[in-house]
């Protein structure tokens, strides 16, 4: 405003309150600024990021449930069905990026996958439109997430087309999780997860899904969180385990509760009365802090509501303690103070064995590390306890002699109590811990609310819980250590001798790898050779070799071209580099031309070598067979850069050509081959990411574009003049800075 330049203060207003909206802000609060912004933008005039600026808008209205329809972009501040047309005939296609990427949100949120992946499709004509802005990532991460929804219904071809696009998405978000995890972390791990529920891999989605929701909560993305939680709970449920799922869907409506999303809430309870009975939360807003921090006291009625402030207080008392004996002491009194109990016991799972480690009684002292076997302590009721620790699922009793299973229990008939709440503590769905609490003077006493206050505080609980045991086992081998020490240190001489010698051999053998990578590349005399096409190339191994590869073979006339690189760095690297090689030269020495069969081989021979070396390396290959004028790409590997005899540049994406080898036995589903005609003049150029992902000492990396910049101010030259301005321009960015990676580098040109 200050500059005059109106147009863009009307963009920076809605820009504002969309990054509002999707960094998980409440939306009470974010409505409210929407609106305020959208007066001011309308006083501007400024009708199209009036019109971004009401689609998102719309959009906060619709969760927060001041719709009928919550899928449907149509209410108090715009109407889709309207406003779709005058966006198409304006050909405004930021706007219709922005109604189809909503749409997609809000159809995924709310299971309606069909329509999800119809709204992808459709956005994805527009997503050009947003290139290199924030939008992307976010279109990127609920595509993901609505192609593995749609992937069991699809036909096997569909699916593995989805599934690629899947991959390729994740490669993408891979990388943004790298330079801002803060952002994106939590969204590369809720789609992982979900890709390991799809192909059966529990442990990994398991992991992945508590991942995904501990740097989402870390980072205050509470929409994602509560998607996460959700995602989780859905997994859980189709295993059967609905205790543990209950609890990770009463996080997700607790976290949906805190966004202000009342829609997606009512949503929830719907679809899941079982696993949300303990708590329903129907009619009330989303939960906030009251002024009152007193613990909730004994006898209070069923209807209370949840004190947020007491809960979290009580939370980061737990979260903060790391000391064994002190953190059961606060955990005991905490959970007998606020469940209302007059008296607890706390059990810890050590390795399967149940054992007390921490009893008390309100107002009283609590005893800790008792290390006391639950079969041996008469004062329990072994029935709960047991059944709780079989199905990590709770026992809330409101009158334990009357009703439920365990009235025959031994000490139940002895002691007659009257309320028994006995809870599993989980961390990563196995059983960390088990909280009994009983009450013996009121029916009842264990209420939804006060067990909703369990199952909260259940999960920094039994996080505490390990990280304590940990550091007690820490100290307890820092101490055998320093012992250890004393001795070891006549020991240490003669080690680094034989590290030195270790050494020694190590660097030998990155010299002869170094060497032998030397060695196979295509020399100048032999590309001199190839009848038509200009070649030069360059290859430079990092310090600790890495493996990177290219050839250029020419038998009786057929022309193969391949560039390749293995993951990671080291005699492995080079050694899959060299297997590679030679399996290619042999393939087309043998005159196999089928151009799917050739990589598919490639594919096997180097698998069954990767598994017989019992290594995770891999590697992406791309394969150019070069006849008349026209080269016949397949495989996986960088974007190939073309540059026409016009100096026209693009690129050409080989992400949908093949799929990294050694990873799958048979790849021939994913190969595909792409056609480039090439006239007098027209030049591709060939790389590895040790060149697009160089860095200089302020950690900034080279990039494709700078590569193509260069190419395009010389591609009137010769290819090796093109390669050596490109090698000299990386050497000039990358200084002093030490090359990790190695440098690969082929230019093509069409004589």
């Amino acid at each position: 405003m200050e500059t005059g330049d109106i147009e863009y203060a009307g963009y920076a207003a809605h820009q504002y309150c969309f990054r509002l909206f999707y960094l998980g802000r409440e939306l009470e609060g974010v409505a409210k600024e929407m609106e305020d912004y959208r007066e001011a933008i309308a006083k501007l005039k400024q009708g199209t990021a009036l019109n971004y600026h009401n689609i998102y808008y719309q959009a906060v209205l619709n969760l927060m449930g001041e719709t009928e329809n919550p899928l449907v972009l149509s209410g108090a501040v715009y109407n889709e069905n309207i406003m779709a047309p005058v966006h198409i005939q304006a050909q405004d296609a930021v706007a219709c990026y922005n109604l189809y990427f909503n749409k997609l949100l809000l159809s995924y949120l709310f299971g309606d996958f069909s329509q999800a992946l119809e709204n992808a499709k459709t956005g994805l004509n527009y997503l050009d439109a947003v290139v290199s802005s924030a939008f992307v990532p976010l279109f990127t991460f609920y595509h993901s997430l609505t192609l593995i929804a749609a992937l069991p219904g699809a036909a096997k071809a569909e699916q593995k087309r989805l599934k690629r696009q899947v991959q390729a998405n994740q490669k993408k978000m891979r990388k943004w999780g790298k330079f801002a995890p803060m952002n994106y972390l939590h969204k590369y791990y809720l789609v992982a997860a979900e890709l390991s529920r799809l192909e059966g891999k529990d442990m990994a989605a398991m992991d992945e899904y508590d991942q995904a929701i501990a740097l989402a909560k870390e980072n205050e993305y509470v929409n994602e969180e509560a998607l996460a939680h959700e995602l989780a709970a859905k997994f859980y449920l189709a295993k059967g385990k609905e205790a543990i799922a209950s609890t990770y869907m009463e996080n997700a409506r607790y976290c949906y509760q805190r966004w202000g999303a009342q829609a997606k809430v009512k949503d929830l309870e719907q679809k899941y009365p079982r696993l949300l009975s303990r708590s329903s939360s129907r009619g009330r807003g989303p939960l906030s802090a009251t002024t009152s921090t007193d613990p909730i006291s004994t006898g209070s009625s069923a209807s209370e509501t949840l004190d947020l402030a007491t809960v979290m207080k009580a939370s980061q008392a737990i979260s903060g303690e790391i000391i064994l004996d002190k953190l059961l002491a606060k955990l005991m009194t905490i959970a007998i103070q606020n469940a209302g109990a007059q008296k607890g016991t706390l059990i810890l799972n050590d390795g399967g064995k149940l054992q007390i480690e921490a009893t008390g009684v309100a107002d009283g002292v609590v005893e800790v590390l008792q290390s006391i076997p639950v079969e041996d302590n008469p004062s329990l009721p072994l029935g709960i306890i047991n059944y709780v620790s079989r199905t990590a699922e709770d026992v809330v009793l409101s009158n334990a002699t009357q009703e439920g299973i365990f009235i025959a229990d031994p000490y139940i008939v002895q002691n007659q109590p009257k309320s028994i709440l006995c809870a599993p503590i989980l961390n990563q769905g196995k059983l960390a811990a088990i909280v009994y609490l009983e009450n013996n003077l009121t029916i009842g006493a264990f209420t939804t609310e006060r067990v909703e206050v369990v199952k909260i505080l259940s999960a920094p609980a039994a996080i505490s819980i390990e990280n304590a045991l940990l550091y007690r086992t820490l100290e307890e081998k820092v101490k055998q250590r320093t012992a250890q020490l004393a001795a070891a240190n006549q020991e240490i001489s003669a080690l680094n001798e034989m590290l030195k010698s270790e050494n020694v051999r190590m660097a030998a053998e990155l010299d002869v790898t170094r060497r032998l990578q030397q060695m196979i590349l295509p020399k100048e005399a032999e590309l001199e050779q190839i009848t038509g096409l200009d070649i030069a190339g360059f290859m430079e191994p990092a310090d600790e070799v890495g493996g990177d590869y290219y050839d250029v073979l020419n038998y009786d006339g057929r022309i193969k071209i391949g560039i390749g690189d293995v993951t990671g760095h080291g005699l492995e690297s080079g050694m899959l580099m060299i297997m590679v090689q030679t399996a290619v030269r042999t393939l087309l020495a043998n005159n196999e031309t089928d151009p799917i069969k050739f990589l598919n081989t490639v594919n096997r021979t180097i698998y069954d070598n990767v598994n017989r070396m019992k290594t995770d390396k891999n590697l992406t290959l791309c394969l150019l067979e070069y006849e008349d004028g026209v080269l016949h790409l397949t495989g996986q590997h960088e974007e190939m850069i073309l540059v026409r005899a016009n100096g026209e540049a693009s690129t050409i994406d080989t992400i949908g050509l093949g799929f990294p080898i050694g990873l799958e036995s048979d790849i021939t589903d994913f190969i595909a081959e792409a056609k480039i005609e090439l006239n007098s003049g027209d030049m591709v150029v060939l790389y590895t990411d040790g060149i697009t992902e160089a860095e200089n000492i302020d950690g900034v990396m080279y990039e494709q574009e700078r590569l193509i910049e260069v190419v395009k101010r010389h591609w009137q030259q010769s290819a090796a003049e093109i390669r050596q301005a490109a090698i000299d321009d990386l050497r000039q960015h990358i200084g002093e800075q030490k090359v990790f990676d190695d440098i690969t580098l082929v230019v093509i040109k069409q004589k």
